[in-house]
């Protein structure tokens, strides 16, 4: 048992041995060794469709970015390799639009016999900012510039791409730069030339203010344009006027008139053309009118002159009909009611009508009737006393008060009490130790009166009391 385990302990340290000779052997004849490779490009793999790696203004990142990797090993690898035999990248797998940060990369061999390598990324890990592409379709205009010769004229620009009629362009980038595009445009300079304008110009895209947008692309990016210049001896452009008859309905004015087409050309001698300014529609009636009127109405051609080939004949007349939106005032009389009278007691109104001062518009105000006008006067929950009112006053849409309408004196009351009447009886007079007359209505004159009566009074003492206004009662 002991041999055996002398024999395992030298086995041991025999390996030992030999591993230590061949580290050193190794270390000694081919030591590790370092290279490093500066600005090797990182490939992006793994990004989502329709997702764009952008810059912080959102721009595109039209270069990979870029990393310096060291690769450590034995001397006699590390002198074979290249920046070629070596790979970087990065996996945005599953990765949406956003800000991400600490994305790792990742440095492989791109040969055999490099196994033994350890290979090392400076920085180790890089920032992406990701947005999605988007695609807008964006109207196209087009911008002519200078000036032809003395009689000649430019006509109307024509925009084509492959031979077909081009009117608005396809916008593509991320989205936070298409959603900041205004209008496409191309631009024609026609300066001082006597012929056609015919050149292929590519497309600017803009902002709402003018300024060009970056990091976007239009399809197509470049428009064939065409400008006809062509001489303009015994022809003359001219504005077209409406000729307007008549006046709109009371309350309402004209507010706007327009012309389709706004010029047209006529041709002719320039004796003629020289004192022509504008050219005349026929009559376009708007008596009465109360809302917009649109005509199709054809032109007086002054005399000695002619539409030029390709003019229409008719033009359509747009008139904008609106009420007159000033304010006006008038002062009417407003007779008063009281409703909701509360029964068995007397109603007196002071005064029974008021003058009240309405505002609106001249179409309101001419279709008001004032003979509809009527104030209420409510004396719902009033009882017996006077009261300082406010008359309401229903009025139509369009028509109010320009102030508030005056007080009213509404008077409540209960009907008086009549009084007993004690008539004498000169037949058989009652005896009593007094009596008391009451007020008799005299023809012209009324006489409150008290009488002490004796126990017989005669029936001439009765009518001497009542015959004289300054009698006195007897005693």
């Amino acid at each position: 048992m002991t041999s055996l385990r002398t024999q395992g302990l030298r086995l041991l340290l025999s390996i030992g041995l030999a591993f230590a000779l061949w580290l050193f052997v190794s270390f000694t004849q081919n030591p590790d060794q370092r290279s490093g490779f500066e600005g090797v490009p990182v490939d992006i793999e793994g990004l989502m469709p329709g997702l764009l790696v952008v810059d912080k203004e959102g721009l595109p990142k039209a270069n990979r970015p870029t990393v310096s990797i060291t690769a450590e090993g034995a001397e006699a690898t590390i002198q074979t390799v290249r920046q070629s035999d070596l790979r970087a990248f990065v996996d945005l797998s599953g990765l949406a639009a956003g800000e991400h940060s600490n994305v790792p990369v990742i440095v492989e061999r791109n040969r055999a016999g490099l196994a033994r390598l350890t290979l090392t990324s400076d920085p180790a890990f890089l920032s992406f900012r990701l947005e999605q592409e988007i695609t807008r379709t964006v109207p196209l205009t087009v911008e002519v510039t200078g000036s032809v010769p003395f009689s000649f004229e430019k006509g109307k620009p024509r925009l084509t791409q492959d031979g077909r009629l081009v009117d608005s362009v396809l916008i593509r980038g991320p989205q936070s730069r298409v959603e900041r595009v205004s209008l496409t445009r191309v631009v024609a300079d026609i300066d001082r030339l006597t012929g056609n304008y015919s050149s292929t110009r590519p497309v600017e895209i803009l902002s709402q203010d003018g300024q060009e947008i970056a990091g976007v692309t239009a399809g197509p990016s470049v428009i064939n344009v065409l400008v006809p210049i062509a001489s303009s001896a015994g022809i003359k452009r001219v504005p077209v006027v409406p000729r307007l008859v008549g006046a709109p309905a009371s309350g309402q004015i004209v507010s706007a008139i327009s012309v389709d087409p706004q010029f047209v050309q006529l041709t002719g001698g320039s004796d003629a053309l020289d004192g022509i300014e504008s050219i005349e529609t026929f009559d376009v009636d708007i008596a009465g009118a109360t809302r917009t009127i649109s005509r199709t109405v054809a032109m007086h051609v002054p005399a000695n002159t002619s539409l030029a080939l390709g003019e229409p004949a008719v033009t359509t007349v747009l008139v904008q009909i609106q009420p007159i939106t000033r304010p006006f005032q008038i002062r009417l009389p407003v007779s008063l009611q009281v409703t909701d009278a509360p029964a068995g007691l007397l109603i007196t109104l002071s005064p029974d009508s008021i003058q009240v001062t309405l505002e609106g518009n001249a179409a309101a105000l001419s279709a008001f009737d004032s003979a509809s006008l009527q104030g209420m006067v409510s004396a719902r929950t009033l009882g017996e006393g006077t009261y300082a009112i406010v008359p309401s006053i229903h009025l139509p849409a369009g028509v109010r008060l320009a102030e508030p309408p005056p007080k009213v004196t509404l008077t409540l009351r209960r009907p008086p009490i009549p009084q007993p009447t004690a008539l004498p009886d000169t037949a058989t007079p009652v005896a009593t130790s007094a009596a008391t007359l009451v007020e008799t209505p005299l023809p012209t004159t009324v006489i409150t009166t008290t009488q002490t009566l004796s126990a017989t009074p005669t029936a001439t003492s009765i009518a001497a009391s009542t015959a004289a206004p300054t009698a006195t009662p007897a005693q």
